[in-house]
């Protein structure tokens, strides 16, 4: 080494899953590499891009086109990629343990790791198994485990010599979707019956009745079965048990409960909320540790509450990217203010959508009042035209 040479380490940068906020990181990782070694792990080589999943489940798509591969990107960003899940945290020490047997260290770790199906222990073990009985279980996180279980259940559903049962547990806009998309999918076959098992009395209960209201025509429209005030707590073979004691008889569950918090959250020494996410600062670093950042599902802005939307991940990124690097570089991040009203376009399982922000609904059933069937029929179709836009664009660019 020469005289007057300075000699720098790499600061060391870990992602903790591939969700939807970590993708810019990943792609502005390229113009860190001088300084920053990134280090990507993630269980899933492949993530899907969550807006796109009821079109896959519908037909719409084919798998492989809401996928990105992570892997593949991560090595064009000169970022390494350990195909495995964090099983543990310690921000003290700055270590991440490793389902494979390994420990990380850190000097900054982002955790976009998602969450899982909010169920009671039973219904969790039952969801792990993918099965009860005859009844085929499958939640719809995450993506490969959901598209695994249903295709060999309709795979298998021309064998069953009865009427099918296709249950979807949970009734937020999400189930909704999937019950939608499902009740797309089977309905050329007659013997299929698709219910939406709600646990309250209408649908999306938080949200203006008139919305819910739309929705539930649409689930008519469709011919999927609202069943109101239906809580699963458990499975039996062939069948869901309520908390009221009803049994339910399902040949297919799919599971889209509320979000839960990873199991391991709970064990890491970071600040959590009363659900168990990471709380974090308008910064998006945690409420505890200044060295580790969260976002999506797994985290709570404790300032500005959101809903566990797809939408308010996506628009974390390029604000994570950015303060990552402030945090990498030593300097203090900036606070990020999420929008309050995110729009959501939601597919109706036809290739037709509705539009939902601040309290009003647009497309489809919300809109024959004024416009007529003809009209609103063609204004769903175009709006679901320009959410496959956006879909399809938002894959495309981290293709």
């Amino acid at each position: 080494m020469h005289r007057g040479e300075r000699v720098t380490t790499r600061r060391r940068l870990v992602l903790l899953g591939g969700g939807h906020s970590h993708l810019p990181v990943i792609t502005a990782a390229r113009h860190w590499q001088d300084t920053v070694e990134v280090t990507l792990v993630s269980p899933d080589v492949l993530t899907a891009y969550s807006g796109m999943v009821p079109g896959v489940i519908a037909g719409h798509y084919q798998a492989r086109e809401c996928l990105i591969d992570i892997g593949r990107l991560a090595g064009r960003s000169g970022a390494r990629f350990i195909p495995t899940a964090a099983v543990g945290l310690d921000p003290a020490k700055k270590t991440i343990s490793l389902g494979n047997g390994t420990v990380l260290s850190y000097d900054i770790v982002s955790i976009d790791v998602g969450a899982t199906p909010r169920a009671t222990p039973a219904l969790a073990g039952a969801i792990e198994r993918g099965h009860c009985g005859d009844m085929t279980i499958a939640p719809c996180k995450p993506f490969p485990m959901l598209m695994d279980r249903l295709d060999r259940f309709i795979g298998d559903h021309g064998a069953r010599p009865r009427p099918v049962d296709l249950c979807v547990v949970g009734a937020g806009l999400a189930g909704i979707e999937v019950a939608l998309a499902l009740a797309f999918r089977v309905r050329a076959h007659a013997d299929a019956r698709v219910r939406l098992l709600c646990g309250d009395a209408r649908l999306m209960p938080s949200a203006p009745p008139a919305i819910g209201a739309v929705l539930e025509r649409a689930c008519a429209d469709h011919g999927v079965v609202l069943v109101r005030n239906t809580r699963i707590e458990s499975a039996e073979p062939g069948t869901l048990i309520a908390v009221d004691g009803r049994r339910i008889r399902a040949d297919l569950a799919l599971i889209a409960t509320g979000a839960g918090a990873p199991a391991w959250l709970e064990h890491s020494g970071l600040a959590l909320d009363a659900q168990g996410f990471i709380a974090v600062e308008p910064t998006l670093a945690s409420a505890s540790h200044p060295s580790v950042f969260a976002t999506g599902d797994c985290a709570s802005m404790l300032q500005h509450p959101r809903p566990k939307a797809g939408v308010y991940a996506v628009r974390q990124g390029p604000p994570l990217a950015a303060n990552l690097r402030r945090a990498l570089a030593g300097e203090a991040p900036h606070p990020f203010t999420p929008q309050r009203e995110a729009l959501a376009l939601a597919a109706l399982g036809p290739r037709s959508a509705v539009a939902i922000r601040n309290g009003l609904i647009l497309g489809g059933p919300a809109s024959r009042g004024y416009l007529g069937n003809t009209l609103s029929d063609a204004l769903a179709q175009r709006l679901w035209r320009w959410k496959d836009r956006i879909d399809r664009a938002f894959v495309e660019r981290f293709s």
